[in-house]
């Protein structure tokens, strides 16, 4: 891979910053290194890194910025943050008015090691694609792109003319997983292109956007008949089948992303989300079937929450059956708080299944109906900023991270399950360990308050 990429010490007034980083999530594009200054500051958090660097010093053991050659200069296609830090510290450009006097001076000598920058330059864009989508796309260890950035990434790849099998090849993913990437992305610029105010807009175009909500949401079966939305794969394209379609999603991002209710979320009922839509609620063509919250994208782990159920209006204790939990069951509640139609389905099923009897079923209903609520609580706080799928394990880690706002109880009950029961969960789940009534129900009775609390 890097056969073709060389070393060298660079002038910094020789390296531009790049206008197609993928942390720019913005519908008007940038064409000066000012106005990429201005929106690191705004949206990238520049002023926070310009003083580390003031502080700390030039980093010599920092990774080297990637950068490509551009007529008798240079871009920098990765390390554009660090970058503007040197130019900013260095003079050699200026902050924005409302930023200006947060440069902090530093001494010549500490100029003077800044204006030399050595860099790894790559042959060409494409060749530096696989590292970046690494390092930020993938299971690298440096910040992600944000959800909306991630997409965006690909879907102007893709306008830009390269085939699937390409991008697939650059993004390390399938071909399956470039679409999805690209309709979600032309599933925002749809929500763009509808009438807004200008605050609602502003909220719209913000870079950090949670736009995985109202995804998700349509992914449940049935909720894009309902809607009357479709994708249309062969085109990579959002149809909306009237402007009746078109009204249905702009209450659902009023819901979901606008002014979201709380409560609601990305596997909520279609019933739940529309209640107050009007007539149109109960109306819509297709009809659809009667559906579970999953996401078809939920959880990369095997035991996900991408299957769906019947599961009626969450909260009312008798939907889907009684409510009276038989002998040997996993839970013998139903759903009063969390308003999500898989977890109602699921306990649903945990009310009627015998552990001792069906062990195997009770190990994976179990994976799934922690994995869901989890993911519930995750969705509800807006935590996963990346936009990545989750599974069990990482849905655990991000709860008991600071990311995601629980009492210090709930955390150790997450801890403790993750420690003792994670393991089990997994292989059982995967049929690589014969279940028993015992295992499934000792990791049952670490969970259940938990689940009790907040369902």
């Amino acid at each position: 891979m890097f056969a073709n990429f060389k070393y060298e010490s660079i002038l910094l007034k020789d390296v531009a910053l790049d206008v197609r980083n993928p942390r720019i999530v913005s519908q008007t594009p940038l064409s000066s290194e000012a106005e990429i200054i201005s929106y690191l500051y705004e949206n990238e958090d520049l002023e926070a890194f310009v003083k580390k660097v003031a502080s700390e010093g030039k980093n010599a053991g920092a990774e080297r910025p990637y950068v490509i050659k551009k007529g008798s200069g240079y871009i920098v296609i990765e390390g554009n943050t660090r970058i503007a830090a040197y130019k900013l510290l260095t003079g050699l450009i200026k902050p924005p008015k409302d930023y200006a006097g947060t440069v902090p001076h530093i001494s010549d000598a500490a100029k003077n090691l800044l204006l030399n920058v050595d860099c790894s330059v790559a042959p060409d864009r494409d060749a530096l694609m696989p590292i970046m989508a690494s390092a930020h796309f993938g299971t690298g260890d440096k910040s992600k792109w944000g959800y909306l950035g991630s997409r965006k990434a690909v879907y102007d790849e893709w306008k830009g003319g390269k085939s699937l099998a390409k991008l697939a090849k650059l993004f390390n993913v399938t071909q399956g997983e470039i679409k999805e990437l690209i309709l979600e992305y032309q599933l925002y610029r749809k929500a763009l292109s509808l009438p807004w105010t200008h605050t609602e807009k502003d909220i719209l175009l913000k870079p950090n956007l949670a736009f995985n909500p109202p995804v998700r949401f349509l992914q449940t079966s049935g909720h894009k008949e309902k809607m009357d939305i479709s994708y249309d794969n062969a085109n990579l394209t959002v149809v909306m089948g009237n402007k009746e379609a078109e009204k249905k999603f702009k209450h659902l991002l009023g819901k979901l992303v606008i002014n979201p209710v709380k409560g609601l979320g990305a596997t909520a009922t279609y019933e739940a989300v529309f209640a107050d839509y009007g007539a149109a609620a109960s109306g819509a063509k297709g009809g659809g079937k009667k559906t579970g919250g999953g996401s078809a994208g939920g959880s990369s782990g095997g035991g996900g929450s991408s299957g769906g159920g019947g599961g009626g209006s969450a909260g009312k204790s008798g939907s889907g059956g009684s409510t009276t939990a038989k002998p040997g069951s996993l839970f013998g509640y139903s759903v009063k708080k969390i308003n999500n139609a898989l977890v109602t389905q699921l306990l649903k099923e945990a009310r009627e299944i015998n552990c001792k009897k069906f062990p195997a079923a009770a190990t994976f209903l179990l994976r799934n109906i922690v994995e869901t609520i989890l993911k519930h609580i995750i969705d509800d706080q807006g935590a996963n900023k990346s936009g990545g799928k989750l599974d069990l394990e990482s849905s655990l880690n991000l709860c008991i991270s600071q990311l995601v706002k629980l009492p210090h109880a709930d955390k150790n009950i997450l801890s403790e399950f993750k420690k003792d029961h994670l393991v089990y969960l997994n292989l059982g789940a995967h049929g690589n360990v014969i279940p028993n009534d015992m295992r499934v129900l000792a990791a049952r009775d670490t969970i259940d308050q938990f689940v009790k609390k907040h369902v």
